[in-house]
């Protein structure tokens, strides 16, 4: 096949969309170069048996191409999900290429129109495949060609469909471009359609070809020659040619022209009127009728002299350009409402990295979400670390009403780890998180990375959601879970890296550092506020004893039991740290010496009289001493503090354990 280089191609082919994968991408680069002959045959009116034939090279080649990446799937053994994913999406544009050949094929008379309807989900799938699907999939097999591990490599190509919106929103403007210059070169070709149908007209009039003479007094009709074969039969043959002429007429215009004709009687100017002939055989055909009115010596309309012609092909060729007008103003509004959804969700994604909790990001996903324009409505779940049940976090549109709590085995699509879409309630069974089942149309992605549930992305839309905009409602949602799937796994991890470096992994209390960066906070609010802080340092009696007896699991054991009572009888308000081996720090804001001795009494007690039970062996209770100070009276720094309690509780120690000692307040 000849490649052609003078028509502007549909779509424009860059490095940018490379993958890394040579073969792969020489593939890509053919494919595009069929699509673009493809608009060039189209724009041309070729042949049906080009197009046909051009369809039939697309269709081998695709499926040429689809066999080489899925050999590397296959090769490489990526992720089964993703690779049924991927092959389904072949079939997807084989099936459609398909359908429009038979098209095609059936209608020799529409079948650039039916290429031409493909042309723009063939450049848009292409595009959305090659960065939403074949950049994972390279980019995960030259990682793992480097010798990186396969999570490495999952996690290398999940963070390069981030970076691939950018190059999909500068395709898209592209193509918007390109659009908008056919729709020019369009509207200049309707422009030289109207100059030569003036011209064409000008020459029939000149050469008097298809004349007519109406005597308007006597309703005496007579035409020339020319004119019979656009009836299909003599006019001359009727014993009342006007009678004749009109009977022909087709009966919604006869008003039309009657009207036309009385127009002239009255006075107006030339006649001129455009109707349909109906032909023996039922044929219809349209004519363009338009004449000169003569007037008598009084100024009386006494004839009309003119011409009629066949503007049949004309009227056909016209409504062709208005639908293919009508068809690229489609295709543009579509390109730039995706080039705005884009936008939006290229916000979203740095609205996303920037978080540093969960909370910023559900408030981020709430407010984008809200002007995505993603159907009518839709809601996010999550499921946070330890639990079995997932929460709504955010709603967004009109509630779905999706349920505030819900387990995961109530959604389709989290049983099945895919989405579950369901366009009417009789195709198949509905998801159970609902509180009031939905009567219009949606969709749950599972949000889940690793094998691990992070969430759950369900979108609604319009009981009348036409087929064209749910398409592209499945497509963005998609996006978005795919976007909702990487800030989650990061904002998880980095709580979960935070909460590592504030809490104690055994007892699960807070460690010293935590302490260190909040103590002096407390302290300057409790100036404030004009209210004192307690604080208390425990230390364990006889621990090495412990240790030494019962062994190192004893002693973690005693430790973890005194954490629980910490915990258990301590205000929400308060905070229990582990300051280091057996001592622990407890600090109570707003109470006063006499009600955090009491506070801490009542846990020795506890402690005293609770018995220990291990695997094997039951462990004595055990009791400790502790130092209590307040500020104000020991000190107003977390070091006076802290220094005022150790010294207490050496106090303590030294007194004979298993009490609670009060030093003397200090001297200012």
């Amino acid at each position: 096949m000849n490649e052609k280089t003078d028509l502007k191609d549909v779509f424009v082919w860059s490095s940018r969309f490379e993958t890394g994968l040579h073969d792969v991408d020489q593939q890509h680069t053919r494919l595009v170069q069929l699509i673009n002959s493809l608009s060039q045959l189209a724009i041309e009116g070729s042949t049906q048996a080009k197009l046909i034939s051009l369809l039939d090279e697309l269709q081998d080649y695709a499926g040429y191409h689809f066999k080489t990446e899925e050999d590397l799937m296959a090769q490489f053994a990526l992720n089964a999900d993703f690779v049924a994913s991927h092959v389904h999406a072949h079939a997807s544009l084989r099936e459609q290429i398909r359908i429009v050949r038979n098209l095609a094929e059936s209608a020799e008379s529409s079948a650039g129109a039916a290429v031409g309807r493909l042309l723009p989900f063939l450049t848009k799938w292409l595009m959305f495949h090659v960065l939403g699907t074949d950049m994972r999939m390279a980019h995960e097999i030259i990682a793992l060609q480097r010798g990186e591990s396969r999570e490495q490599a999952e996690e290398q190509a999940l963070a390069q469909q981030s970076e691939s919106l950018v190059i999909v929103l500068d395709a898209l403007n592209e193509i918007t471009d390109n659009l908008t210059r056919r729709t020019t070169e369009l509207q200049e070709s309707n422009q030289r359609l109207r100059i030569s149908e003036a011209r064409y007209a000008l020459a029939q009039r000149a050469a008097r070809i298809g004349s007519w003479d109406l005597n308007l007094e006597s309703n005496d009709l007579r035409w020339s020659d020319e004119v019979d074969p656009l009836f299909g039969f003599r006019l001359r043959d009727f014993s009342q040619p006007f009678e004749g002429f009109m009977a022909c007429v087709h009966p919604e215009d006869r008003t039309r022209m009657l009207e036309a004709l009385d127009a002239v009687r009255q006075g107006s100017g030339d006649f001129s009127v455009q109707t349909r002939i109906v032909w023996a055989d039922g044929t219809v055909r349209w004519l363009a009728i338009t004449g000169e009115c003569i007037r008598g010596r009084a100024g009386e309309a006494d004839r009309i002299v003119g011409i009629v012609r066949d503007i049949t092909d004309e009227k056909l060729a016209r409504e062709q350009l208005q639908d293919t007008n009508a068809q690229l103003k489609l295709s543009l509004a579509s390109v730039e409402r995706h080039a705005a959804d884009l936008t939006r969700l290229n916000e979203l994604n740095e609205g996303l990295q920037s978080c540093l909790n969960a909370s910023e990001a559900f408030e981020v996903v709430e407010h984008t979400l809200g002007r995505l324009n993603l159907g009518s409505g839709g809601a996010l779940a999550v499921q946070p670390i330890g639990e079995e049940q997932l929460k709504t976090v955010v709603r967004w549109g009109e509630s779905n009403g999706m349920s505030a709590v819900f387990a995961p085995s109530a959604c389709w699509g989290m049983r099945r780890n895919q989405r579950h879409t369901l366009l009417h309630l009789a195709d198949g069974p509905a998801c159970k998180h609902f509180d009031n089942l939905p009567g219009s149309p949606y969709l749950c992605h599972p949000l889940q990375v690793l094998g691990e549930n992070l969430g759950l992305l369900t979108v609604s839309a319009p009981a009348d959601v036409s087929e064209r905009e749910w398409a592209r409602i499945s497509h963005l949602s998609a996006m978005v879970a795919e976007s909702l799937k990487l800030a989650l796994s990061n904002v998880r991890l980095r709580e979960a890296l935070h909460e590592q470096a504030i809490r104690d992994p055994l007892t699960g209390l807070l460690n010293r550092r935590y302490l260190d960066e909040t103590l002096p906070r407390e302290i300057v609010r409790a100036q404030r506020e004009h209210r004192p802080i307690s604080l208390v340092m425990l230390d364990l009696d006889h621990f090495k004893h412990v240790n030494d007896t019962w062994g190192h699991e004893a002693g973690d054991a005693v430790l973890v039991n005194l954490a629980a009572m910490l915990r258990l009888h301590l205000r929400s308000s308060d905070l229990a740290c582990r300051f280091g081996g057996e001592e622990f720090v407890v600090v109570m804001p707003g109470a006063t010496l006499v009600e955090a001795r009491e506070r801490i009494e009542q846990i020795a007690r506890r402690v005293r009289e609770t018995p220990i039970q291990l695997a094997h062996i039951t462990l004595p209770a055990v009791t400790f001493s502790a130092g209590l100070v307040q500020t104000g009276v020991h000190g107003d720094t977390a070091e006076a503090l802290l220094r005022a309690a150790d010294h207490a509780l050496y106090a303590a120690k030294e007194a004979g354990r298993d009490r609670i000692h009060e030093p003397a307040a200090a001297q200012h």
